[in-house]
């Protein structure tokens, strides 16, 4: 009571399913002890009403800082630091308002996984990306500069929702052009996606790599266990978690912005021996 501190962090995060926001979730947990601090967990499911109710909570609970890995857009998220509430954004790479910000640099880590491809000789390379905001995100944007560095015109990015659902769906209506016209590679910007795509290629009895090349975004514990092994750009979670949290608890040391390497691990699925 004397500090004013209550020595609780609070999250919200879209989907605690998804590898990656569990690993994070673990990350930024194992980073709060060692600063003698717990973290209070909190879903979005995606909604950016249902965020702005759960980080209205997380305040009136006092927590010392809140990370958000938001649903809300960046208008939205200006008037939460108008009202003075201590947030960290993740997985956002440039400043708003008054508010840090950590992430992977995105678009290092996409135009990184296009060269790979196209190292490959991919030339009908596909991306299949999360939401219908493709076009400003940053690992749409590495994706495309690095088809253009080749003389290339980029390859088409397709909506998948960020889901294994999605990405299946895209992948099966994708495979049902004609040999000519379908992708030889594919870059999933989630390993839920990458999961739903493979199945995709595995049900119409395509081979991976021959057939398809397939990378993955993310790099959770999930793309050990498929087969082909997938090759995978790995989020470092454990940097990240400890960007955010000295972000949250030693704010005028921080730079605004923390842009985390991601690193490509190689393995069978991208073509690679």
């Amino acid at each position: 009571m004397k500090t004013g501190k209550t020595g609780m962090l609070g999250i919200v995060v879209p989907d605690i399913t998804n590898p990656y926001f569990g690993e994070l979730v673990e990350q930024l947990e194992r980073s709060a002890t060692e600063y003698g601090h717990s973290l209070v967990v909190n879903l979005s499911h995606g909604l950016s009403d249902i965020e702005r109710t759960r980080v209205e909570e997380l305040s009136d609970r006092n927590v010392d800082a809140i990370f958000l890995s938001p649903a809300q857009n960046d208008a939205e998220l200006g008037a939460l630091t108008r009202q003075g509430k201590h947030i960290v954004i993740l997985d956002h790479t440039s400043p708003i308002g008054d508010m840090k910000c950590v992430s992977t640099d995105f678009y290092q880590a996409s135009y990184d996984i296009a060269a790979h491809l196209l190292g490959h000789g991919r030339r009908r390379a596909a991306m299949l990306f999360g939401d219908e905001a493709a076009l400003s995100d940053q690992r749409v944007m590495g994706w495309t500069q690095a088809h253009r560095d080749l003389g290339l015109p980029a390859g088409p990015v397709y909506q998948s929702d960020f889901t294994r659902e999605g990405a299946y769906q895209i992948t099966v209506n994708l495979l049902t052009r004609p040999a000519q016209e379908r992708p030889d590679a594919i870059f999933a910007a989630s390993d839920l996606e990458a999961l739903g795509a493979l199945r995709a290629i595995h049900e119409a009895g395509l081979r991976v790599p021959e057939d398809i090349a397939l990378i993955s975004f993310d790099g959770t514990a999930e793309t050990l266990y498929t087969w082909p092994q997938l090759t995978t750009m790995k989020q470092d979670t454990m940097q990240i978690a400890r960007c955010a949290i000295d972000a949250a608890l030693r704010p005028d040391t921080t730079p605004d912005v923390q842009l985390v390497p991601a690193k490509l691990i190689v393995r069978r699925s991208c073509g690679c021996r």
